[in-house]
C-alpha cells in the first residue's frame, strides 16, 4: 500500500531557480545530478510524487549506458567507501539504518564476498532500498539476486533506485508521505 505523497506547497518544490532546484534535488540520484537537471523542465510539480515521477521519467528516457553509469555511482553495501565513511550522507543513513555499518567480522566477510561476486557477474554494485529491509533480508535478497541474469539484475537495481529515490525525496520534503 502506498501512502499519500508529502503535503508540501508546490512552490517549495519548483518555484526555485534552476541552480537552487538542482542544489536541493541533485543528490537524490546518487552522484547523478543530471536526473534533477532533466526533471527541471517538467515543472510545475504539485507534490513529491510528481517530482519523483518526473525524475524517474528522465532516468528511463536515458540510454542504457547512462543508466549503467548511474548504477555504478552507487556504493557497495559495506564496501571500501562505506568502511572509510566516504559515502554520501543519504547512503550513510540508509546503510546505518539496516545495520550495515556495524557488521560482525563474519557478516563483513560474507558481504564482501557477495559484493565481489556481484561485481564480477554483473559489472555494477548490488543495490537495495536498505531503509526498508533488515540486514537478514538484505543478505537473503543479495543471495537470491546473484542467481539472476544480467538484464534481470539490471532491472532489479533500477527498480531499487526508484524506491531509494522516492524515500530520499520524502525525507527532503519533510517525511510526511511516500514520494512513489
Amino acid at each position: 500500500m502506498t501512502s499519500a505523497p508529502p503535503c508540501v506547497a508546490a512552490g517549495s518544490i519548483d518555484t526555485r531557480d534552476r541552480v537552487s532546484f538542482i542544489a536541493r534535488f541533485g543528490a537524490v540520484f546518487e552522484h547523478s545530478p543530471w536526473v534533477a537537471e532533466g526533471a527541471w523542465a517538467a515543472r510545475p510539480f504539485v507534490d513529491g510524487h510528481a517530482l519523483h515521477r518526473a525524475m524517474v521519467a528522465v532516468l528511463h528516457a536515458s540510454d542504457r549506458q547512462a543508466r549503467l553509469v548511474l548504477l555504478r555511482a552507487h556504493p557497495e553495501l559495506w564496501g571500501a567507501e562505506a568502511r572509510a565513511r566516504r559515502i554520501t550522507s543519504d547512503s550513510t543513513i540508509e546503510q546505518a539504518h539496516a545495520g550495515l555499518l556495524a557488521l560482525s567480522a563474519e557478516d563483513a566477510n560474507r558481504i564482501e564476498r557477495m559484493n565481489a561476486a556481484h561485481q564480477r557477474r554483473f559489472g555494477f554494485p548490488f543495490i537495495i532500498a536498505a531503509m526498508e529491509h533488515t540486514r537478514a533480508q538484505i543478505f537473503a535478497e543479495f543471495e537470491r539476486r546473484l542467481a539472476l541474469d544480467v538484464e534481470a539484475e539490471f532491472d532489479a537495481c533500477l527498480a531499487e533506485v526508484e524506491r531509494i529515490t522516492a524515500l530520499r525525496i520524502e525525507r527532503l520534503l519533510g517525511g510526511g508521505g511516500d514520494a512513489r
